[in-house]
């Protein structure tokens, strides 16, 4: 590494379908020639980082992600069931059948930790990266996991991939806890919607942060448990975000379009959202970055001549 090079790290941030911004972010940043050096990130965003990491190719993290939404694995995730309804009157069958589909979500939420098993998020993840061993990143990367026990942070930067990115991407409620070692691991943007602390300790010199949370929230039309559950988070992530926000050196806000986390399926308008945030924001970064390689190259002038 050049002496005059400034270490930049990036914070990809928690948010479900939203995060799929990070992949228009870091396609931007790429063609613009701001090299990222170290990556952390929480929920969708620490899987976005490490298959960046993994391949330092936001194409291929693109067209991966596009192969797994496509897949017969997404559809298994029943994902298109837990969006927002469209609005329309129960049909006579459903309003018949309701009582007997709520006595079964009362069984469910009473008997077990999640709707999906730990296994079925392992199988995402595996599909989504080339390598499983954080020895095999192409640029350090460290991810974030909240210990329901402790309340304590857990940081992964060695080991499963898997492991570390199925507990940080477990969301309460919808995916089990994923136990290790006594601990009871969740969705780590329960703590950090985007990891910027730990990019200064692993040695970051400027840092980016990329924030997809909810900025506008709408109306809770008919609520349910998950709508509630999500509106929870939402607003408790918005803030920690006000206390977060200027540890970054520079924060990005893509337009999301406040959508709910599972729309995955809105790829496209969110990547094209991600890229366009970097284009809007290009000069600012820039100039940052730039006078951040001045700072450390004088440092390090001003430290070898003493």
């Amino acid at each position: 590494m050049k002496e005059n090079h400034s270490i930049t790290g990036l914070a990809l941030g928690a948010g479900g379908a939203r995060g799929l911004v990070h992949i228009g972010v870091l396609k931007a940043l790429e063609e613009h020639g701001i090299k990222i050096d170290l990556i952390s990130g929480s929920s969708v965003g620490s899987v976005i980082g490490a298959m960046y990491a993994s391949t330092l190719d936001a194409g291929w993290v693109e067209t991966r992600f596009r192969d797994f939404i496509n897949s017969d694995l997404y559809k298994s995730l029943g994902l298109d069931r837990l969006k927002a309804n469209n609005g329309q009157e129960d049909s006579f069958f459903q309003s018949i059948t309701r009582p007997v589909k709520e006595m079964i979500s009362f069984k469910i939420v009473n008997d077990r930790l999640g709707l999906l098993k730990t296994k079925r998020l392992e199988k995402v993840v595996q599909f989504l990266l080339p390598v499983d061993d954080f020895r095999d990143l192409k640029i350090p990367f460290k991810c974030v996991a909240v210990d329901l026990h402790t309340g304590k942070d857990v940081i992964f930067s060695s080991g499963s991939l898997t492991h570390a990115l199925t507990a940080s991407s477990a969301i309460p409620g919808y995916m089990q806890p994923v136990p290790q070692n006594g601990k009871l691991l969740v969705d780590g943007g329960i703590s950090m919607p985007y990891p910027i602390s730990i990019l200064k300790e692993m040695g970051a010199e400027m840092t980016i942060a990329v924030d997809v949370n909810i900025r506008k929230f709408q109306y809770l039309d008919s609520p349910t448990l998950f709508k509630i559950m999500s509106r929870v988070e939402q607003v408790t992530s918005n803030r920690i975000n006000e206390l977060m926000k200027d540890d970054a050196d520079f924060t990005i806000q893509p337009r999301t379009g406040d959508l709910f986390w599972t729309e995955f399926d809105r790829i496209d308008e969110l990547v094209a959202n991600g890229y366009e945030s970097v284009c809007n924001n290009l000069e600012k970064i820039q100039f940052k970055y730039r006078k951040q390689k001045r700072f450390i190259k004088l440092f390090k002038n001003m430290m070898k001549n003493k």
